[in-house]
């Protein structure tokens, strides 16, 4: 099964209430993910669940190499992302990644957390499984997150890139009305 069928399953049982809770969410929705972009979700030195912060622990760690953290993912209930995003800033501080991501297994929320300007200004891509085109979302989950492209640094430089474009974006859109 490739991950287009995946993703429409994920929709599926999003839709039909399948995930009850933050536990079903992580291994119904972002286990199956990682797996299929090809993450070995066994090896717990690479996809590191509840990786320690301190006194805190994020929900994963995905480590490239293994035991260092290259991009953490922090899972809440589906509807459950209100202010979530500050603590995800919190563990991302921490743990000292390029990439952060939260997500309720329906948004995904994918972030550059040194970046600058607000929170919301670092997030470089929202994505809604159920509201994007299907092609859409299996396009921005491999480039985003595929294993091959964290490893080699694509996944980094293609974040730092759509940033780029929409921080452009936003300076235009301000300074439109000065025009």
């Amino acid at each position: 099964m490739n991950l287009q069928e995946h993703i429409k399953e994920i929709q599926k049982a999003i839709r039909a209430g399948q995930f009850i809770n933050e536990a079903a969410v992580s291994r119904g929705v972002v286990m199956r993910v990682l797996q299929v972009l090809n993450w070995p979700v066994f090896e717990t030195n690479i996809v590191w669940p509840e990786y320690p912060l301190e006194s805190l622990k994020v929900d994963y760690a995905l480590c490239d190499p293994p035991n260092k953290p290259t991009v953490i993912i922090e899972v809440k209930n589906i509807g459950n992302l209100e202010g979530a995003d500050s603590k995800l800033f919190e563990y991302a501080f921490r743990a000292g990644v390029p990439m952060a991501i939260l997500t309720d297994g329906q948004e995904w929320h994918f972030y550059l957390p040194a970046g600058k300007g607000s929170i919301s200004e670092r997030r470089f891509y929202k994505l809604d499984i159920l509201e994007r085109e299907l092609d859409e979302t299996v396009n921005r989950f491999e480039r985003y997150l595929a294993y091959e492209n964290i490893r080699n640094g694509g996944a980094i430089k293609n974040a730092h890139a759509d940033h780029d474009n929409d921080s452009k974006l936003r300076e235009v859109e301000r300074n439109i009305p000065i025009a």
